[in-house]
């Protein structure tokens, strides 16, 4: 098993603390929103969750077809 570096424990560090943070506030906080989901417990947090997913996946295969040149493109 890999041992992550101290950045690494940092960057995860981090990011624990910002989703505690996330989840304590969308609890806290009393806010009534103009829409349906809005009223539904941790929606802006899947929404932007899945969001990224979806963005990261769509750049990786779709948009890499478009950037990707064969090994020998400069060579011809």
């Amino acid at each position: 098993m890999k041992r992550l570096t101290k950045g690494q424990k940092v960057f995860a560090a981090f990011l624990a603390a910002m989703t505690i943070a996330s989840i304590i506030a969308e609890f806290s906080s009393h806010h009534h929103g103009h829409h349906w989901w809005s009223g539904i417990p941790l929606f802006w947090i899947w929404f932007g969750l899945i969001s990224c997913v979806l963005l990261i996946v769509f750049a990786k295969n779709i948009l890499a077809r478009f950037i990707y040149k064969k090994e020998d493109y400069y060579n011809e």
